[in-house]
């Protein structure tokens, strides 16, 4: 048994928390990974905007619904190369670790970013330097994370320095902390040459470092001319009722997240998903 999640920007036509809160229960979901600025464009989320007041409110209103926030997002490019820049995002990730309590949830997430000012696949990303300077900054952010006493979940991808199962094992090995987690997006790790092994991916990462997975991304896929294309959950290639099974033998209960998996597509999904557990 898993906890199925959904962002909150997956739902179309969202502009209040009581939609937010209506459609997602709608859909059969209890658990909302919220990227404020993505859900609600018009509500100031900024690093100076944040208080406890605003959390609890999303808070009470969602909980009306049966719905809770399980994981805040702030993404942000945290080794931006201007370095006024990239202060001003590591300041606003920890005002959302400071604050997330007050949401409800259990921790922050971020990829890593990228050397270059848009996130973007480049290999500079991949050299030791770049890897070095995102521990750096990871430190920090997870020192913030020990003092507000909240979870930073980090997540791997090709487009950042953080681009394999090693390097993961890398940063946990620099970075020791009970407040340092790992998202995983087995499909932001897979190319169109090496996807048939996504699966053996996913077992790998949670032989190596299972203990330190907090939460899975769920992102279907197609391939078109090369590259990796996110599509609802059901309609690609990704092998879910086996990755699944993966994740409730080594995390039960975990939060997995149906990225990518839009509208009414979230109830199809969650179908295939709940038919997929019943086979023996």
């Amino acid at each position: 048994m898993l906890n199925f999640t959904i962002r909150g920007h997956d739902l179309s036509g969202v502009e209040t928390v009581q939609e937010l809160a209506k459609q997602t229960k709608k859909q059969g979901i209890h658990n909302l990974q919220l990227a404020l600025g993505m859900s609600f464009p018009d509500l100031p989320s900024g690093a100076g905007n944040l208080n406890p007041g605003m959390g609890a409110a999303i808070r009470r209103e969602l909980a009306q619904a049966d719905v809770q926030v399980g994981i805040l997002s702030c993404y942000v490019n945290m080794i931006h190369p201007d370095a006024e820049i990239r202060e001003g995002l590591l300041q606003k990730f920890e005002s959302y670790l400071r604050h997330a309590r007050y949401f409800g949830a259990a921790m922050v997430a971020s990829e890593t970013g990228c050397v270059l000012p848009e996130i973007r696949y480049t290999q500079d990303n991949f050299s030791d330097a770049a890897f070095a300077d995102m521990v750096g900054v990871i430190r920090r952010l997870v020192k913030s994370g020990e003092e507000a006493g909240m979870l930073v979940g980090i997540e791997p991808g090709l487009n950042h320095p953080l681009y394999s199962l090693e390097r993961v094992e890398q940063l946990l090995d620099a970075v020791e902390s009970d407040y340092l987690g790992i998202i995983l997006d087995p499909t932001n790790l897979i190319t169109s040459e090496d996807y048939q092994e996504q699966v053996a991916l996913v077992e790998k990462a949670f032989e190596r470092f299972g203990d330190k997975i907090v939460a899975v991304h769920l992102k279907d896929y197609t391939i078109e001319e090369n590259q990796i294309i996110p599509v609802n959950l059901g309609e690609g290639l990704i092998d879910y009722a086996a990755i699944t099974a993966i994740i409730a033998k080594h995390k039960p209960l975990s939060y997995v997240v149906l990225e990518e998996t839009k509208d009414d597509h979230i109830v199809k999904a969650l179908q295939l998903l709940e038919a997929s557990e019943a086979k023996p």
